[in-house]
């Protein structure tokens, strides 16, 4: 019989999201208590430490690199549309608390969709076997996530809606955009241990948001 597998703190896994945990709880503290200018300012962090550690705990082949490499470029350049033009998402723009820019849209954004995109995947991976409808219930999943953030993101002055007011277009855009994505990365392995990674990552990160509700 099996035994099941028990928490040992120096599980890969483990430290892996004890370091992510401790990322962001120091931005809690930082940007509630202390110099929230200074700790916005080094968000990026949070987005480039994550998807760091996926990488390298999933060890994506070069094909999959690639197709991370094309959902990056869709969906920034989804951004590069919605900030412009307003045809896509609806009338937003963005803060200075992702980082540089392009044209408006911080070159971070598109490792943001990458990384829901992924850690979306491998949760609902573990539920469903048909690739189809894990394309369908991650892009759900990330609307989810996204309708979560929202409230938060102008406080953190990480983008901000016209009238302070999200409309429909930008979670009817968030699905569609997320559906091409996880068509893209349909055949990406799902992976035993990477699910209850992202299980950690996405605890982590709405604690980190809801923690900003109050």
């Amino acid at each position: 019989m099996q035994q099941k597998k028990s928490f040992k703190i120096n599980d890969p896994v483990t430290k892996d999201l004890l370091f992510i945990a401790l990322v962001y709880f120091f931005g809690i503290f930082g940007i509630k208590f202390f110099d929230s200018a200074l700790f916005l300012q080094t968000s990026f962090v949070s987005i480039i430490i994550p998807l760091g550690l996926y990488l390298y705990r999933s060890k994506p082949s070069s094909k999959e690199l690639l197709l991370l490499l094309i959902v990056y470029l869709i969906t920034f350049s989804s951004e590069l549309i919605g900030v412009n033009t307003h045809y896509l998402y609806g009338n937003y723009d963005y803060g200075l608390s992702l980082g540089p820019s392009i044209y408006g849209v911080p070159l971070l954004i598109g490792l943001n969709w990458v990384l829901l995109a992924v850690v979306s995947r491998q949760i609902l991976g573990r539920f469903f076997k048909n690739k189809w409808l894990i394309v369908v219930m991650s892009a759900v999943l990330m609307v989810l996530i996204d309708a979560v953030i929202e409230p938060i993101a102008p406080k953190l002055d990480f983008w901000s809606w016209e009238n302070n007011v999200v409309p429909f277009s930008n979670y009817r855009d968030w699905f569609i955009i997320g559906i091409i994505g996880q068509v893209l990365l349909r055949n990406i392995e799902i992976k035993k241990d990477l699910f209850f990674w992202s299980v950690g990552y996405l605890v982590v990160l709405l604690i980190f948001f809801f923690s900003f509700y109050f």
